[in-house]
């Protein structure tokens, strides 16, 4: 899997880091997340930047400004925590949507750094027209095969670059819920025969909700082809969208094995 190793791993994968750190041994974290989106997929960073709801409040905190905000004031105005705030303007930054400039102080000390928004971030809103003109295409056309074929595309970039673990179901059921974490769905794991993952807060809501055979349909093609790269084939999933207004459920669950001769 293409990507740029972060200098703390000592050269590894972020498709390896993943893997490790998504063991049944090592829950998944913050670290997690951050290897995925920033080492892992640099040519989708905007997207992963973009993707989680505290990521989109800090970018509208520093779009309403007047001026830079230090650290400090971001976290009054968003009411995240400082140490949660630097880990999502690193994001940013990387992906070039926030601008990082010192201040300097009366006194010695090192320089105050403050954060504003960088102008191009503007644009958001035609990437988003343009997004719903090709959604639109697409169902309108009955094309919903080529979104789901589309999301295992997406999926088999960002799979784990390490063997897979096949039959381990805890396993590729927290790699799920790392990667929908970081996506914005806000997942949540239950007790089950089957492994299930409520997904609580679609990021893409108003736009699936209109043309769900298209979006749902990436979601599922993405779903199902992580999954079955991080197992060898041996885990299967699915998506039931919208089960309610607001919660979609994947289910993880060991795959049909084919009758011997």
């Amino acid at each position: 899997m293409p990507g740029t190793a972060m200098p703390s791993t000592g050269g590894a994968s972020a498709g390896q880091r993943l893997d490790h750190l998504v063991s049944p041994d090592h829950p998944p974290s913050f670290l997690t997340i951050h290897v995925v989106y920033i080492g892992g997929v640099s040519d989708d960073v905007t997207y992963g930047a973009l993707a989680a709801p505290s990521r989109r409040r800090l970018l509208e905190v520093l779009r309403a400004a007047e001026g830079p905000l230090d650290l400090a004031a971001l976290s009054t105005a968003s009411g995240l925590h400082p140490n949660t705030i630097r880990f999502h303007l690193d994001i940013l930054l990387r992906a070039g949507l926030v601008l990082e400039h010192r201040q300097r102080r009366a006194g010695r000390g090192r320089p105050r750094m403050a954060y504003t928004a960088a102008a191009s971030t503007r644009g958001d809103g035609d990437q988003a027209m343009l997004a719903g003109m090709l959604v639109n295409h697409l169902d309108e056309s009955g094309q919903h095969n080529v979104a789901e074929h589309a999301g295992r595309a997406w999926a088999r970039r960002i799979a784990p670059g390490t063997s897979p673990r096949p039959g381990d179901l805890a396993g590729t059921t927290a790699s799920v819920v790392t990667l929908f974490r970081e996506m914005g769905f806000d997942p949540a794991t239950t007790q089950h025969e089957d492994s299930r993952i409520d997904l609580r807060s679609c990021p893409f809501r108003a736009l699936a909700q209109q043309h769900p055979g298209v979006v749902c349909g990436l979601h599922r093609g993405l779903l199902r082809e992580f999954v079955a790269q991080a197992s060898a084939g041996t885990v299967d999933a699915e998506l039931a969208p919208f089960v309610q207004p607001h919660l979609c459920v994947a289910t993880i669950r060991a795959a049909a094995q084919p009758d011997a001769a």
